[in-house]
């Protein structure tokens, strides 16, 4: 039997499951390679409880390492370029061919494409940037929050109304509740697009918790000596606390390599399998109209990992995606 190279690049919700499940099953027989220029792995969803002051950061991060156990090669390694013809993944110090690849390198934040005064927005969409958030809410006590979306898509689609509620709740909790306003906005039609029951739902409870919601607000400018937000129809937002879902773009290597447009990177949607053979877009980077969460990587990466499985041994059947999450 040839040994075989499957490579995943990144190590987060998607190509974690991607590569354990290969792992386990043919990685005795095959090189099953996990590249991600992080050391660790990160518990995405828990960023908001970290802002929160429930967890800290050694609490919901793994060394990637680990994953070895596995009969996973990890390479600690920054990709600098893939080359879909020669089927070479290019890192900071070297060159790795590929015979199946999967690509789970999800989205990147971009808070300087939020046009103004973009230092003065906090998130929580990044380590770093939660942790700056919850020292800005341990010392906010009166005034004006606002909380929005800049546009979708993002990771998380439900993160920003939870942010809300959360922020809500410290608030209580401390006793300042009442000296501060909340403003929530998104630039949809309504909370996650404007329809249906989750939209629904999302709205009343935003209305249960005495904060405000502005549909179809699309920032035009944060204004920080103005201490204002405003959107491109005019309406304003005064503020003195700022919370922005920031602008989400697929990796830039899967741009600069030719793989993905600024949307990610075109799918099957029964397979995940790209336009190039062997070759696989889960999670975030893929181009597929469902939600940014880690749940969706799961099933998508259980889903192509059977199937590289199916091919290499004949065990199985091949299977499709279907989805289980909104």
């Amino acid at each position: 039997m040839n040994r075989r190279n499957i490579v995943i690049l990144g190590g987060g919700s998607g190509g974690a499951v991607a590569a354990n499940h290969l792992g386990e099953s043919i990685g005795r027989d095959h090189n099953v390679i996990l590249i991600d220029q992080k050391p660790q792995h990160y518990y995405q969803s828990s960023y908001l409880w970290m802002a929160r002051g429930w967890r800290e950061p050694q609490d919901i991060s793994r060394d990637l390492s680990t994953i070895e156990r596995r009969n996973v090669r990890f390479f600690n390694d920054r990709i600098i370029n893939i080359d879909t013809d020669s089927r070479t993944i290019t890192t900071s110090h070297a060159e790795v061919e590929y015979d199946y690849l999967i690509s789970s390198l999800g989205f990147q934040t971009h808070p300087h494409l939020i046009p103004g005064d973009n230092h003065l927005v906090h998130h929580t969409w990044e380590m770093d940037a939660a942790l700056r958030f919850r020292e800005a809410l341990r010392t906010f006590t009166s005034g004006r929050l606002v909380i929005g979306i800049s546009a979708p898509p993002y990771r998380c689609p439900p993160g920003p109304y939870e942010a809300a509620w959360l922020i809500n709740d410290d608030l209580i909790e401390r006793g300042v509740r009442d000296n501060v306003s909340i403003d929530f906005f998104t630039s949809e039609p309504g909370p996650l697009g404007g329809s249906g029951q989750p939209s629904e739902f999302m709205r009343e409870h935003l209305n249960r918790s005495g904060i405000n919601l502005h549909s179809n607000f699309v920032i035009d400018q944060v204004d920080g000596q103005a201490s204002t937000l405003r959107a491109a129809d005019g309406r304003e937002l005064p503020f003195d606390l700022l919370f922005i879902v920031p602008p989400h773009r697929p990796s830039q290597v899967l741009i600069d390599s030719g793989l993905s447009s600024e949307t990610g990177i075109d799918v099957d949607v029964d397979t995940l399998a790209t336009r190039w053979e062997n070759v696989y877009a889960i999670g975030d980077s893929a181009n597929l109209p469902v939600s940014k969460a880690g749940v969706v990587a799961h099933q998508q990466a259980d889903v192509v990992a059977h199937n590289i499985v199916h091919q290499l041994t004949g065990r199985g059947d091949p299977t499709r995606l279907r989805l289980h999450t909104l």
